[in-house]
């Protein structure tokens, strides 16, 4: 492969992958704007019932687009999905700017995450099917940093301009989007499932930046075809009991990684941290959170071939847990002092401390891992399905979260749905102590029969005819 075709791949990725900054973007505007409007800096008024179903509805629109985007992806090609992610995306900013109620932010919020569903599920199967092997995991990892530096743009951005002129700015990036994606080439591997070999060699041949194709052509040819026989539903996922204890592995995870905090504390960091601050202000804790993300995901990606996957889970999870706890002591102890008591005054340090350590925690295992088990836990014919079940159970345990957040915190105090996040964190590191399995240095063959081994010495049909 040349040069040429590697900078080509590049470029692609990043387009493609501007469509995850949006859904970043997106994640991290309310953390700018829900301040603005309890302080009435908008354009126009929303009440707290209100504001919490803002923020919500981006999880219920994440919630139906998976398996849609799934169907969308295998009738029309990877890179058209991808395309109408632009119109799309276009669309949710230009209701912030042009209808200034709450039910257009509600379309907007919906819209976008149905989007941010279509971009998680479309996306990662056009990087994986144009990429060289050798490139790939570098690609790949464009698509987490996409999503942190979206959450970034908006934590730094928001506070220093109002509230229109930060959606008229993140309404600029949709169109370069849509501008950029239209030229991109179709998936090789697409074409070659509709019969169509001479376009999928063209379309190769721009990947790789020339040269012969035809016998890396014919490895792809090869793997469609195996696909198209080895096709399974999700009725035979649910049948065999190897298959089962994977897919329970990933929703434990996933759970954990939505419903453990992190969705309010991206959501709702300016009225969670209190404004006795002493080194930095609750806006610029914002920013360093989105930076340690970035930063410690980075380190955590390069160690997760070397110190396993079971490991930084666990240790991820039991610290989150004893993070969220802290949170949770800490908001009972100044609820308990009535607000503004010795609590606050000689602890005011203590919910930024835990704000940093939640995102350094986050970073080093839960935040990824989830998505590293998708890719090795289950066989290539059911792959797609359990990507769409792990898709749907984040977003659902993000809404879920989300919407009872301002509502709990605002009757009985933030301690008790931090209390509900150390509950959820401390099951998810029992669970993945108990049952998940180490993937390190194993093959998927290794890895079937490790779970195989799991369930019992039974073999099923279906185990039999996936591998």
């Amino acid at each position: 492969m040349s040069k040429k075709g590697v900078y080509r791949q590049i470029y692609v990725t990043i387009v493609a992958t501007l469509s995850i900054f949006i859904s970043g973007m997106w994640l991290g505007w309310p953390s700018s704007v829900v301040e603005k409007f309890i302080k009435h800096e908008t354009d126009f008024n929303a009440t707290m019932e209100e504001l919490s179903w803002i923020v919500a509805t981006m999880d219920l629109g994440n919630v139906v687009s998976p398996l849609m985007a799934g169907y969308l992806m295998d009738l029309v090609g990877r890179k058209l999905s991808t395309v109408v992610l632009g119109p799309l995306f276009i669309v949710t900013w230009a209701l912030t700017l042009c209808v200034p109620t709450a039910w257009a932010l509600y379309t907007a919020r919906l819209l976008a995450g149905m989007g941010k569903g279509m971009s998680y599920t479309v996306v990662p199967v056009y990087l994986g099917e144009i990429a060289s092997p050798a490139i790939r995991g570098a690609l790949g990892s464009v698509f987490c940093f996409q999503l942190h530096f979206g959450f970034l743009v908006e934590a730094i951005v928001g506070p220093l301009v109002s509230y229109r002129a930060l959606n008229a700015m993140s309404a600029v990036v949709p169109v370069l989007f849509f501008v950029t994606v239209v030229w991109l080439p179709e998936s090789p591997y697409y074409l070659l499932k509709r019969g169509r070999r001479p376009e999928a060699a063209e379309c190769l041949r721009w990947f790789r930046g020339g040269g012969d194709v035809d016998r890396e052509l014919d490895r792809m040819a090869e793997n469609v075809r195996q696909e198209m026989e080895n096709r399974s539903t999700f009725r035979q996922l649910f049948t065999s009991r190897k298959d089962m204890r994977a897919l329970s592995i990933v929703v434990a995870a996933c759970t954990t990684q939505r419903a453990g905090g992190i969705s309010c504390i991206m959501a709702y960091s300016a009225l969670i941290l209190p404004n006795t601050a002493q080194l930095l202000n609750k806006h610029e804790s914002v920013m360093v959170f989105a930076i340690t993300l970035v930063v410690v995901n980075s380190v955590a990606v390069a160690l997760v071939d070397r110190v396993g996957r079971k490991p930084l889970l666990l240790v991820s999870q039991v610290g989150l847990g004893a993070v969220t706890l802290t949170f949770a002591a800490f908001f009972y102890c100044s609820h308990g002092d009535g607000g503004g008591g010795w609590v606050d005054r000689e602890f005011a340090w203590l919910p930024y401390l835990c704000h940093l350590m939640f995102a350094v925690l986050f970073a080093t295992g839960v935040g990824f891992v989830p998505v590293v088990f998708l890719g090795e836990l289950f066989p290539v014919n059911i792959r797609s399905h359990c990507s769409a079940i792990a898709s749907i159970t984040l977003a659902f345990c993000s809404f879920v979260t989300n919407k009872m957040f301002l509502f709990v915190s605002n009757h009985y105090g933030f301690y008790v749905m931090f209390v509900l996040f150390t509950v959820v964190n401390f099951a998810g590191a029992f669970y993945t102590y108990k049952y998940a399995i180490e993937t390190k240095n194993m093959t998927f063959q290794e890895i079937q029969e490790q779970l195989q081994d799991t369930v019992g010495p039974r073999r099923e049909k279906s185990d039999q005819n996936d591998i």
